[in-house]
Parts: structure tokens; C-alpha cells; sequence
């Protein structure tokens, strides 16, 4: 018998998915899809996830193991598909680094799950029990809290062992969020459902107990406590709860950021008391789920815009529009067929108007393939429009967004249709670029290269593909290398008119989710061995044309998916100029030669740095007192209840400064409290100190709580060092002083 065989159900449906999610996996990622947060890529993330997730929760798979399922793959399938083989080395790559990021979102999202449920119990019970929360009319804050956790803190010394251990739900759940013992009864009775808690005897178990006490604020709460025999557990209501959109948005947020698998968040809400129908729940999550994506745009492809239906009936009132721009930058005798004003009515445009033309034939191409659209003008008799985009909102309609400046147009008018030609040239350069760069890109870093996005701009290309892990310098020069080695030899830029399945017999490469017809431009450079490609674009008649090329910068915009930005022509010696003149420049301010400036700046940091360490001693020697004859000895302590205490604002210091000095002032007074404010853009912020013979007595976190609220801050540390800062510098000298009072307040009797 196999080991499938012998396994469980569970089991069994967990190896049904893996295999299945491996076969989609490595099929996908050999054809350019990487995990990653948006469209397809995020299909793929969660399909290798949930096969992740089984493998672990099911199988008892600790390590990563479903790049070896992917490789089986490969084995079994290259000889059909013989591209999984040759991205064998790749699909491992990409698989084993997902399932190593997937691992440590786990267990981080499991965290992030323990938080949000305990804070989401909390939130949700103290709605439900509001009006059982402890009186505490003529009490202050701090006297009724004090009393609700000491009231606590007995229940659960008394109550942990016939109730089950609830330590970690109380200590996070009842301080953080302040709930009251009622409240507190039902949290219990979630999470130990099975139990049988008398509400009745509970309520007249806490009357008797505050009522034991001599306090007697305490005895006027215990008399409240048998108000409450009254209230019926709710653990029905708390399932209908978990059981809407709301309640379950953080969870969403839990998978949505982290991947913690919405089945497990189920399981754990179960384990938590929390029964739950599975089809509801789902739905409701699911929901959940979609609101934040459609509020993030995480999960789906944008799309510029809707279309306008009036583009429809105008294709269909004036028929396609003839392109002619492969052959000619000019047209004579183009016809007006269609004019929209700015609000998309068909009217006439005057001087001044913006709108929109449609003519028969154009030159004009229309912004496609990453390549933005044309530039130009539309001449006529008494008549001229500057043309300042074209777009292309139908197939075969091309629209001509554009500004009167001289007349009027009308349909029926002949115009002249120019396209800027300088432009027009710059935009063919950086298109053939990028075509060489994508070509160049392959054979430098493998075939796994996959282009992802493209904009082909006269000035600028940018450039995005599947790449794991940043460019080294030695990468990007080999690219550019090799792209210009290309351009000097002035290889023919060919166009040939193929049908699609001729075409891609040939080896041209296809861009993944374009759409094509049954007929495609193959645009080859050269004998089209080193690039050839599906393209419906402008280009160069020779890679000579281009002139030069240099790559800006190499950035990541996605997991595994990164973006390279490059100019080509008359920019690219438009920026070597510009460096020529900051290197120029730096020389002359730094008065050093050429091949000697790194070592001139490195030596110019290296004494900036040092420039700034004696800044910094002189200022702290100055806030300490040894410098121009000012107390060395913590004279300026005060006594307060027996303790010395420095409490003071320095001026002039940074966080590490104001750190530094309270250590050495600490040190002096060898027995003391010090208690340090600065004041930085406005800001201000506040460091105690606390020795450690009085940490006992005085806890520095507990004296940064106190003062900090003076500034709008908040803080908060350990018990002999603790920080905290806040928005209203102004009041720093008021909180340095309540320093003094709240220090004497704790060491009192």
C-alpha cells in the first residue's frame, strides 16, 4: 500500500493540491508570471500559498518542500514542454524564495492573529456588557481603575484553576482595554464554553469580596455587583457577530497583507469558542476581502478609464481610421470626419477651444504598445490646431486630442496633418531601444526575462521585466554593452506583415495578455537571431539611428518584477554632458584631479564626520557643566523626599547626545533620578533616569506616563530608563517641572 493510500482524508485532499498548485505554479512562472500583489501574479502567490499552507498544517512539512513538488514538474512534463526544462534552475529559484517569504509571513500573521482577535473579543464584548461595567460615580479615573484591577488580579488568583488558565487573555485583554469584570465573565465563558459558570454566584462572589474590604469605595461597588444577576451569557450573539462583514475586516486584512489562510483563521475562531457556518462565513469573508482590494486596487489590473460610449457611434457613423504614419509624418488631404468639443458633444471648435478630431486618414500614431501617442498639428485653409495626444479608444478609431489656435474646425474640412518629426524620431529611437534592451536583457541575466510593462516616451523608455534580484554594475554595463555594441553596427530595422501562428513559428517573441489579429507586424533587427518581435509600433530604419543608449536606474515595483529606466540619442548626450559638468564642477571645488575624486571625497566625509563628533562633545561637555566653570559635581540636583533629583532641558543635543548625557549625570549622582527634555523643530522630547537602588521605588516608565501627556506625547520603557516625546515643544519646561512633583508623589509613604 503507498503512502497516499495510508494517509488520511485530510491528507489525501492536501496532496491533491499540492500537486495541482505545483503544475499551475511551475507552467506559470516559466512563462514570465512571478508571485507578486497585483493581477495574475497575485493569482499566483495565492495558489503556491495554499499549497504551502496544506503542506505545513496537513503534512507536517516544517521545511520548504514545494519547490521539489515544482521540479517534479518539470521532470514529468519537459518532455512535452521543453521550456519547463530550460527554466528549470529558475522555477526552484523563485519557488523556494516565495516558500521562504511565506514561512515568515506565517508566523508573523499568527501573531498578528493572536492580537487582533484578543483586541477584536474585547471590543466586541464591551458593547455587549456596557451597562454592566463597574460603577465609579464619584470616583476618579485612577481610583476606579486601581480598583477594577485589584478586583482583578483576585479573580484570577481565585478563580484560575476551577476556571482554566486564562493568563494571557486576561493580562492582554483586561489592562489594555479596561474591560470589567462582567465583561470579563462572558471572555471566559468563550474561551472554556464547556464550563458551567453561574453568573448569579459570580455576581455575589465579587459583592462579598469588594464588600470584605475596608475600603469603603470598594464596599459602595460590591453593593452594585448584585444589579447583575440579571444578564444571560451571549456566546450565540458573539458566533452571529463573527458572522458579518465588519467583524471580519481585520481577519481579511490578516490574509490580505500577511496570507494567513482564511481556513485557519476559521480554525482558530473555533479553538477561541467562536462556532461558525462554514458557508457564511466564507461568503462574509470573502466580502470582506473584496472591499479592501477594490479600496487598495491590490488583486486587479486598473484600467484607464471606461470607455465613452459615443466612441462607439462614431466608429460606426464614420468607419475606421486609415493609418499611414509607417510611411509618412505628413498628410495633405485628410478629411474631418467626426469633431468633439471638451464635453464630448459633436459640435464645431473655435480659437481657444480644446477638444477632440477624428480624420479618415492620419499619420498620427495612436498611443499602443507602450508607446505614447503622436504630437502634431492639423493645418487648413484659415484654420490650425495644435494636436497634443492621439489615442485610440475602439480598434481602428483613432482620436486626435487637440487646442485651436487659429479658426475654426468643422466636419467636412481638408486639413494638412503633420506629426512633430523631432519628436516622432526620438519616440522611434527609445522603441527600437527597448526591443534591444529586452533582447540585451535575456542574454545577460538567463531566459528567464519576461517583459512586464513597457512606456516608450520621445525622452525617456521604461522598461519592466521578471528579474528575482536588484542589477549588479557589472550587469547594467554588460547590457548597455551590448545594446550599443548593436546600435554601432547600424543593423537594418525590418516590418514584415505575418499571420499570427507563421509568426510565431517563426520565434518571435509575444507579449503576454496583449491581443493580436489574425494578422501581426514582426519587427526584426538585423537577421532577427538576437531580436525579433510581435510590434505594432514606430521604429528606426537602422539601429544606427539610435545613436547611443545609457540605463538611469534599475529599481524593484513588484515582487520579482523590476523596472529599468534609459535614454537614448540627444538625451543620452544631453546627460553625458551634464555629468562632464558636475564632475567639472566637484573637481574645482575639491581642487583635485580627475582620477584622484573618489579619494577626495572620501576624505572630505571622513572629516565631515569627524567635524561633527567634536561638535557633538563640545556640546555635551557644555550640558554637562565642564566647560566655562559651571557645576561638574550634580550640584544643580535637588533633594526630593531624601532623593536627589536633576531635572532640566539641554539645548543643542540629538537623541544619542541627550542619552549620553543623562548616563553621565546618573553616574555622578550615583544615587538619583534624572530627567532630560530637548527641543528639536518644535518637538520635544523627554528621557528619565532611574538608578538602580531607587528602581523599586521610582520607575522610570512610570514617571515618563505621568509627564510626557504635558507635551501631547505619550512614552513609555524600562524601569530605570524610559523616553517619550510629543508635538507641543512649549510646554517643556512646564513638564520638566511636574517632573519633580510626580517623582515626590511616588516616593511618599
Amino acid at each position: 500500500m503507498s503512502v497516499y493510500e495510508g494517509s488520511s482524508e485530510s491528507q489525501k485532499f492536501a496532496c491533491r493540491v499540492i500537486a495541482d498548485h505545483a503544475r499551475s505554479t511551475a507552467f506559470s512562472i516559466a512563462d514570465g508570471i512571478l508571485p507578486g500583489n497585483e493581477g495574475r501574479n497575485y493569482v499566483l502567490r495565492k495558489i503556491m500559498r495554499r499549497a504551502i499552507y496544506h503542506g505545513r498544517e496537513h503534512l507536517g512539512f516544517t521545511e520548504p518542500f514545494f519547490y521539489k513538488v515544482c521540479d517534479e514538474v518539470v521532470n514529468n512534463f519537459s518532455g512535452a514542454f521543453p521550456e519547463l526544462a530550460v527554466q528549470r534552475d529558475f522555477i526552484g529559484k523563485m519557488v523556494r524564495l516565495e516558500e521562504e517569504r511565506f514561512g515568515n509571513t506565517m508566523t508573523v500573521g499568527l501573531k498578528k492573529l493572536d492580537e487582533i482577535s484578543e483586541h477584536s473579543f474585547g471590543r466586541l464584548l464591551s458593547l455587549y456588557w456596557k451597562k454592566y461595567e463597574l460603577a465609579s460615580d464619584g470616583l476618579t479615573n485612577t481610583d476606579a481603575m486601581e480598583v477594577e484591577i485589584k478586583l482583578l488580579e483576585e479573580l484570577r488568583n481565585n478563580l484560575k484553576g476551577q476556571y482554566g488558565d486564562f493568563e494571557n487573555l486576561y493580562s492582554h485583554i483586561v489592562f489594555e482595554n479596561k474591560i470589567s469584570p462582567s465583561t470579563f465573565l462572558q471572555l471566559m465563558k468563550l474561551k472554556h464554553p464547556d464550563e458551567d459558570v453561574d453568573t448569579t454566584k459570580f455576581s455575589i462572589y465579587f459583592g462579598e469580596l469588594l464588600r470584605s474590604k475596608g475600603d469603603a469605595t470598594e464596599k459602595r461597588i460590591g453593593e452594585k455587583f448584585f444589579d447583575l444577576n440579571d444578564f444571560t451569557p451571549v456566546v450565540g450573539e458573539v458566533s452571529d457577530y463573527y458572522e458579518n462583514v465588519a467583524a471580519l475586516t481585520p481577519f481579511a486584512q490578516l490574509y490580505d497583507t500577511f496570507g494567513t489562510p482564511k481556513d485557519l483563521i476559521r480554525v482558530y475562531l473555533d479553538e477561541k469558542g467562536i462556532e461558525l457556518d462554514e458557508e457564511e462565513y466564507n461568503e462574509q469573508f470573502d466580502t470582506a476581502l473584496q472591499e479592501l482590494q477594490k479600496n487598495s486596487g491590490i488583486g486587479k489590473t486598473e484600467r484607464k478609464s471606461e470607455i465613452n460610449p459615443m466612441y462607439a457611434e462614431i466608429a460606426k457613423a464614420v468607419g475606421s481610421s486609415q493609418f499611414l504614419g509607417y510611411e509618412a509624418v505628413r498628410i495633405d488631404d485628410a478629411k474631418v470626419v467626426a469633431v468633439l468639443d471638451s464635453d464630448g458633444n459633436s459640435n464645431s471648435l473655435k480659437l481657444g477651444d480644446q477638444g477632440s478630431i477624428v480624420l479618415d486618414r492620419t499619420p498620427f500614431y495612436a498611443e499602443s504598445g507602450g508607446q505614447v501617442g503622436d504630437t502634431g498639428t492639423l493645418n487648413g485653409l484659415n484654420k490650425s490646431a495644435l494636436v497634443t495626444d492621439t489615442y485610440s479608444p475602439l480598434p481602428g478609431l483613432i482620436v486626435h486630442k487637440v487646442r485651436v489656435r487659429v479658426g475654426e474646425f468643422v466636419v467636412g474640412d481638408v486639413v494638412t496633418a503633420e506629426v512633430h518629426e523631432a519628436t516622432r524620431d526620438a519616440t522611434r529611437r527609445n522603441h527600437t531601444a527597448t526591443h534591444l534592451v529586452h533582447a540585451a536583457l535575456k542574454e545577460v541575466l538567463g531566459t528567464h526575462v519576461k517583459q512586464a510593462g513597457s512606456v516608450v516616451a520621445p525622452n525617456y523608455l521604461r522598461f519592466d521585466f521578471s528579474h528575482y534580484q536588484p542589477m549588479s554594475d557589472a550587469e547594467i554595463q554588460e547590457v548597455e554593452d551590448l545594446v550599443n555594441r548593436y546600435i554601432l553596427q547600424n543593423q537594418p530595422v525590418t516590418t514584415n506583415m505575418m499571420a499570427i501562428e507563421e509568426a510565431m513559428r517563426s520565434g518571435a517573441v509575444a507579449m503576454f495578455g496583449e491581443k493580436y489579429g489574425s494578422e501581426v507586424r514582426v519587427l526584426s533587427v538585423g537577421d532577427g537571431k538576437f531580436s525579433m518581435e510581435l510590434c505594432g509600433g514606430t521604429h528606426v530604419r537602422a539601429t544606427g539611428d539610435i545613436g547611443s543608449f545609457k540605463i538611469t536606474s534599475d529599481e524593484a515595483i513588484a515582487s520579482g518584477v523590476r523596472r529599468i529606466r534609459a535614454i537614448t540619442g540627444f538625451d543620452a548626450f544631453e546627460r553625458f554632458r551634464e555629468d562632464e559638468i558636475l564632475i567639472d564642477r566637484s573637481l574645482e571645488a575639491l581642487k583635485t584631479q580627475r582620477d584622484n575624486l573618489p579619494n577626495a571625497i572620501e576624505r572630505l566625509q571622513e572629516e565631515v564626520k569627524r567635524t561633527r563628533r567634536e561638535i557633538e562633545e563640545l556640546k555635551l561637555k557644555i550640558a554637562t557643566g565642564t566647560i566655562g566653570g559651571a557645576s561638574s559635581n550634580g550640584d544643580e540636583a535637588r533633594e526630593v523626599a531624601g532623593v536627589k533629583v536633576v531635572a532640566k532641558i539641554v539645548d543643542g543635543l540629538d537623541a544619542n547626545g541627550q542619552r549620553q548625557l543623562s548616563d553621565t549625570l546618573l553616574a555622578r549622582l550615583k544615587s538619583g533620578v534624572v530627567v532630560l527634555g530637548r527641543k528639536e523643530e518644535g518637538k520635544a522630547s523627554i528621557i528619565v533616569r532611574v538608578s538602580d537602588d531607587l528602581k523599586d521605588r521610582v520607575r522610570a516608565g512610570n514617571v515618563i506616563k505621568e509627564i510626557v501627556p504635558i507635551i501631547g506625547g505619550k512614552g513609555g520603557g524600562r524601569p530605570d530608563m524610559a523616553e517619550g516625546g510629543g508635538p507641543d515643544g512649549d510646554k517643556l519646561n512646564e513638564a520638566i517641572e511636574a517632573g519633580y512633583k510626580v517623582i515626590e508623589t511616588f516616593l511618599s509613604p
